[in-house]
This record gives C-alpha cells, sequence and structure tokens, in this order.
C-alpha cells in the first residue's frame, strides 16, 4: 500500500482508539493475502511524545500499531522523510509499539549491527527479503544508522543501498525495496528514481514499491540481465485526510484522495523467481463535510453521489467518478498491468 498518514482530521476521529470501521471495504484484501506491506509515514511515539498531525511534524498514538494488526497490516517500510520527527526517542518508540503489536519492520534501526542485517519475512516457506530507504528526513537524527537515508543518486549512501539489495538477493528467495522518493504532487519522475530505479533492479530486486509524491505515479516493468522487477513508483495515499492541500494546484489537491493497492504473487520457479498476477487496485480515501464520515473504498465502487458528497468537491468540480478514473487509466494505463476499474 502507499502512505499511512495519520493528519489531524483522523486523530481528531479516533484519537487514540481503533480505527473502528474506516478500513471495512478494504479489510477483505488485506485478510486474503499472505503478506500486508504499508509504509508508516508517521512515527508511532505514543502519548508521551505529544500527538500531532499538522505542520509536517508528525505522532501517532501507541494504539496505531495494534490497528495496523487489526486490519491485517503485517509490515511496515518505516524509512521516509517523516521518520525522526520525534528524534531518537521516537524512532524507539516506534520500534517497540510494532514489536509489542507483532508488526514486522525496517528501515530505522537500533544499532549499526542490526542496520546491517538483511531484513527477511518467511512466508509459505519463501524467504522475502524486505530492504526500505529514503531520500532524506525532514529532521535531524544522532546516528547515520538509524534511518536507511540516500540523500542524492551519486552520494555513498546509495552504493550502501545498493549493497543492501544485493545482500538481500543473496540471502532471500524474493527482494521487495521500499522507496521513499520522488517529487510531490507531481505525475513525472525525478532524476533520483530514474537514475535509482534501474539500479536497484539490477542489483536484484524482484519488486519496487514507491511512495512520498502523495500522488499515484506511473508503474513498469524493468528488463535487466533477462530479469524482470516489477516498479510502482509510487502508490499514492492509503489512509490519509486533508482537503484542499495547500502545497498543490487543483487536480493533485484532488488526487491526494486517491491511491492504489498493488497485488501480486511471488512464484518460485527452476528458472528463478517470476511476479505474477499483478494488479493495481485504486482506492478513494472518502469524508465529507469538516472531515467526517471516514471511508475507504475501491475506486470502482465509489459513486458519482459519493463523490458529489465528498469534501474536496466543495473546493473542486473536477471531483467526479469520471475524471477520477479518468487520471487512474492516463497513469497506470501505459504499464498493461490489470487495474481494477471495472
Amino acid at each position: 500500500t502507499g502512505d499511512i498518514l495519520l493528519e489531524e482530521p483522523l486523530l481528531n476521529t479516533f484519537g487514540s482508539g481503533s480505527w473502528q470501521d474506516c478500513l471495512a471495504d478494504i479489510d477483505p484484501l488485506l485478510a486474503a493475502d499472505d503478506l500486508t506491506i504499508a509504509n508508516m509515514e508517521v512515527p508511532i511515539g505514543g502519548e508521551e511524545l505529544g500527538i500531532t498531525g499538522i505542520d509536517y511534524s508528525f505522532n501517532a498514538p501507541a494504539r496505531t500499531a495494534q490497528n495496523l494488526k487489526d486490519h491485517s497490516i503485517e509490515f511496515v517500510s518505516l524509512a521516509n522523510n517523516h521518520a525522526a520527527d520525534r528524534g531518537t526517542q521516537g524512532i524507539l518508540n516506534t520500534r517497540r509499539n510494532l514489536d509489542e503489536a507483532g508488526i514486522g519492520h525496517t528501515g530505522t534501526f537500533g544499532s549499526q549491527e542490526e542496520r546491517n542485517q538483511t531484513n527477511v519475512v518467511t512466508v509459505n516457506g519463501m524467504d522475502i527479503a524486505i530492504v526500505s530507504w529514503t531520500y532524506d528526513t525532514n529532521q535531524p537524527y544522532d546516528q547515520e544508522w538509524q534511518v536507511n537515508s540516500f540523500y542524492s543518486p551519486d552520494s555513498a549512501q546509495s552504493q550502501v543501498l545498493l549493497e543492501d539489495v544485493r545482500r538481500a538477493r543473496q540471502q532471500a528467495d524474493a527482494v521487495i525495496v521500499c522507496m521513499h522518493w520522488g517529487t510531490e504532487f507531481t505525475y513525472g519522475l525525478n532524476d533520483a528514481q530514474r537514475i535509482l530505479g534501474p539500479q536497484i533492479a539490477q542489483a536484484g530486486a524482484d519488486v519496487i514499491i514507491g511512495n512520498h509524491p502523495h500522488t499515484i505515479q506511473p508503474a513498469e516493468w524493468i528488463e535487466t540481465d533477462g530479469r524482470k522487477t516489477l516498479c510502482l513508483w509510487s502508490l499514492g495515499n492509503f489512509l490519509s485526510s486533508a482537503y484542499q492541500v495547500d502545497r498543490a494546484d487543483e487536480t493533485f489537491q484532488d488526487m491526494y484522495e486517491v491511491g492504489a493497492l498493488a497485488a501480486f504473487d511471488l512464484v518460485p520457479g527452476a528458472s528463478g523467481l517470476r511476479v505474477e498476477n499483478t494488479r493495481i487496485i485504486p482506492i478513494v480515501n472518502h469524508f465529507e463535510g469538516e472531515y467526517e464520515s471516514f471511508r475507504l473504498m475501491k475506486l470502482k465502487d465509489y459513486t458519482e453521489e459519493l463523490a458529489a458528497a465528498h469534501s474536496q468537491r466543495r473546493f473542486s468540480d473536477l471531483f467526479r467518478k469520471d475524471w477520477l478514473v479518468q487520471q487512474v487509466h492516463e497513469v497506470f494505463g501505459p504499464s498493461g498491468i490489470d487495474l481494477e476499474l471495472d
């Protein structure tokens, strides 16, 4: 999935409790698979560090980790620009809260030794290595090993990133790389994506899952040495709550509410691992009025009546079911990947 971004309206609605039935329409998908990986865009530092979902400095309640488990999200990527929003203690608290809930994680670390280890999840007898990196963090952190940050495509840390992927390739049956990269509020790729994407594929990634732009971006198959890597440049927001985002133009204020799930099978074989049965499932973050009636839905099940009631529609006549579908087709259509819209 894309970003789990617990902004102020969601925090005000759910407080430090359950997310209730907000994800009820999506829950069957998350429960049916063998592994759900999400980008945890905010620290789960807990109440002791001050809960906040505004001013681009975030912190979520400790209960958030249990909410992930309640909705069958088994693993989260933690390397993103908000990882250090509550400093070292926020990083430590996040990891502890996830551990207590039984949620796997990587991208932030408690020691240099831990950072140097490959994170492997065993699913149905298959060892899946998960690697997580971000372009940078909004706030500084104490030790370089605490957050996987590559800074730029030509940095020394980018070489560490690629070495992580090569080591993962040697130690696991499949390699998934979660990348926090790209330019916010655009469908276009930036230099870091264009340069690092093929390099990560070459290093041995089977799937690259991108996040950060807060909008969907294209998907494609990257071919290297006879291998094909599924690259999802950005899946947009998974869970978020903001209308009229002040840093975006009208198109991307509207598309802030649209993300995607990517579903695929990892299939071992004599000639190597294959990524099969790939499909993209567009979703809509629905809410009404002054942030009421939160509901995460498949775009294919969304209606024009719901679109008309969405809070964003008050500010943009573009926010219509047919327009949202058109945007998704234009972004994902060229990939040839099955698109669940019909």
